[in-house]
């Protein structure tokens, strides 16, 4: 028995785009068997490629955070700006079915790579357009980074500290990920409807839309509103069943306990502390909530007293919803991150585990491709020019003229 293909073998995509929005969408379209060709400068390439060299970025030889988004991917060099790297460019993009892309609007225009310049070549094109900030008004050229259009524009830099702490930076590309998959659901909506209508279409999305709909929980409630949600105090918390507690062992416990008329009695049983539930500050939801201030002390010397092993132990036999607060050292080798194939062996990789994060779906009847290390810079200009019907001379006198870089 032949196992199944992967649901976007045969879709080709076409990415003119750097660093990790894009790049990120453009793996996940990897993972399902696409074709993805990342064009990239010659000499630099995608900017990427050289960020793990310094801070942020923890810094290692090996380009860990370009592997990440750029796995399976063919590499080709081009030169934009030139007339014949200009005509490459369009006789792929006449064979694509996706183009993705995160030049501003400016650059697009200058580039002559707008969805108006590129459609008319192939009208079944699905364009997809990534921006900081959106195409419209005075940002809609202004570069953005997700910790800048995503985490501190939207507020969530803002309301995601406690009342007593500086905002601090997002975790490496943690706006960026989630964008990406965003960019993932416009492409395929994209591709849905040319599959009805026959033609393709312009599909757009921005960091800080992406953001907005991060914290659209809080802010429906100031559009509907509310006052703004205060930042949180751990030590005098207004729900001291949504919080968190250190351990004996200095671990952190992350407890969310709702539903408290069901689970206050299940809580109180893990923690050994039936004499909390004939306590009136704390007998029914809405006193344990106007006397959150006074509960919390409580717990954090309870919790204080065992080891974050041993209050696992207590609160999953007692259901109730917590979770150790994880280092990054320890997700590696988390049971269920690695028996429900969250992180994935990438062949080719021999830095470390040789593994990456696996993008965060799968579907039934289609397996993901086996994960290779993305490409060098411009490794595949040749074999692609060759698909595009360019022979030995012509891609010779491409390299000679700079419009090409090969590998």
């Amino acid at each position: 028995m032949t196992q199944a293909q992967s649901i976007l073998t045969g879709i080709k995509v076409i990415e003119v785009s750097t660093f990790i929005f894009g790049p990120g969408c453009g793996a996940i379209m990897s993972d399902f068997g696409a074709d993805v060709i990342k064009v990239e400068t010659p000499g630099m390439g995608d900017p990427l490629r050289h960020a793990h060299k310094g801070p942020p970025f923890m810094p290692l030889d090996f380009p860990y955070a370009w592997q990440q988004d750029n796995r399976n991917k063919r590499s080709i060099a081009l030169d934009l700006k030139s007339e014949e790297g200009y005509e490459v460019l369009k006789k792929l993009v006449s064979e694509a079915d996706v183009l993705i892309t995160n030049f501003p609007p400016k650059v697009l225009e200058k580039l002559k790579i707008r969805h108006e310049d590129l459609a008319p070549g192939n009208d079944q094109l699905i364009y997809a357009q990534i921006t900081g900030y959106g195409e419209k008004g005075d940002d809609a050229n202004t570069p953005g980074f997700d910790g800048n259009a995503y985490w501190a524009r939207t507020g969530l830099m803002d309301i995601v500290r406690t009342a007593d702490s500086e905002p601090t930076l997002p975790a490496l590309a943690m706006g960026d990920h989630p964008s990406a998959m965003t960019l993932y659901a416009a492409i395929v909506t994209g591709l849905f409807q040319r599959e009805r209508t026959g033609k393709g279409a312009k599909v757009y999305s921005s960091l800080m839309a992406n953001g907005l709909w991060a914290g659209s929980s809080n802010l429906s409630g100031v559009l509907a509103g509310t006052s703004p949600a205060k930042r949180m105090r751990p030590q005098a918390p207004g729900n001291a069943l949504v919080n968190h507690y250190q351990t004996k062992d200095e671990r952190w416990l992350s407890i969310i306990v709702l539903q408290e008329d069901k689970n206050w009695p299940k809580f109180i049983k893990a923690i050994e502390r039936p004499d909390l539930a004939e306590d009136p500050r704390f007998a029914k939801t809405k006193d344990r909530h106007k006397h959150g201030r006074e509960l919390a002390p409580i717990l954090r010397e309870v919790f204080a007293s065992r080891d974050c092993e041993q209050w696992r132990q207590r609160l999953r036999e007692n259901s109730v919803t917590f979770s150790a607060v994880a280092t990054f050292e320890d997700v590696i080798d988390d049971p269920q991150a690695l028996l429900n194939d969250m992180i994935i062996d990438v062949e080719g990789h021999d830095s470390g585990r040789g593994q990456q994060i696996n993008s965060p779906f799968w579907v039934q009847g289609s397996p993901k491709v086996p994960a290779k290390l993305g490409p060098e810079l411009g490794a595949n200009s040749e074999e692609i020019l060759r698909d595009l019907g360019y022979d030995d001379k012509a891609i010779s006198e491409l390299g000679e003229k700079g419009a090409i870089g090969l590998g």
